[in-house]
């Protein structure tokens, strides 16, 4: 055995060492959030606002995990070629808002809005609810760290070729690529540049999970003004 081929067999090995760990990782950290989501709900007795900022604290902090933990197994899964997606049809604006609504508590700890302009005149389209809410969350999660505080996240809804179309538009540019599509490619960040921690593989599952539905992913930036990204979808 040549020595490409043993540093090929080690970097499998470590690979799957890695998804076996992440994947043992996922049920504890799951727990732990579902302990949360107890707390924050039990009416035997009522949370203060200091301890419900507490709770609200580390549920942050548990989802980030959990995210953290999907995103080494769903690479995992496309490298090795076990990555499937489910379409369902459903309204896309109830699934908008729905997802949405998971980060009330983050865009508040920033003091930043949303406004969402639906030009859809059909709002039914067929998704993976799961994995379609992963790359939408990716992107907000990213519209929300890179963007200051007190300002406003635009996302738009609209038709285009049958397909339906979403951007997701903040202020600020933290990244300056040669070539912005490399933004979606393994192992790199946009918080180079903020020096905050990050896998750089959020936006690398994103595309992934678009790529999957049939559509497509773009990215523009103009640096110190905005940026958007934007993603189609086929109606089925």
């Amino acid at each position: 055995m040549n020595n490409t081929q043993k540093e090929k067999n080690k970097t499998q090995d470590k690979e799957s060492l890695l998804a076996m760990v992440s994947h043992d990782l996922k049920n504890p950290v799951s727990s732990g959030i579902m302990a949360l989501k107890l707390l924050q709900n039990s009416k035997l007795s009522p949370l203060n606002p200091y301890q419900t900022e507490i709770l609200e604290s580390l549920m942050f902090g548990f989802k980030y995990m959990k995210d953290l933990i999907e995103n080494v197994l769903d690479r995992y899964k496309l490298d090795n070629k076990v990555y499937h997606i489910k379409k369902v049809p459903i309204d896309f604006t109830i699934f908008l808002n729905t997802t949405i609504e998971e980060f009330r508590y983050l865009l508040s700890d920033k003091n930043q809005t949303v406004k969402i302009i639906n030009n859809l005149k059909n709002t039914v389209a067929e998704i993976d609810i799961l994995e379609l809410t992963r790359a939408v969350n990716n992107l907000l999660s990213n519209a929300t760290k890179y963007s200051p505080a007190n300002t406003e996240i635009l996302i738009k809804l609209f038709e285009k070729n049958n397909n339906v179309c979403m951007s997701i538009e903040n202020q600020g540019c933290n990244f300056n690529l040669t070539n912005p599509d490399e933004i979606f490619d393994k192992f790199v960040s946009m918080s180079k540049e903020s020096k905050s921690l990050a896998s750089g593989l959020g936006l690398y599952i994103v595309k992934e999970i678009i790529n999957a539905h049939g559509g497509e992913i773009f990215v523009e930036c103009e640096p110190g003004n905005f940026t958007r990204f934007t993603f189609t979808l086929p109606r089925k």
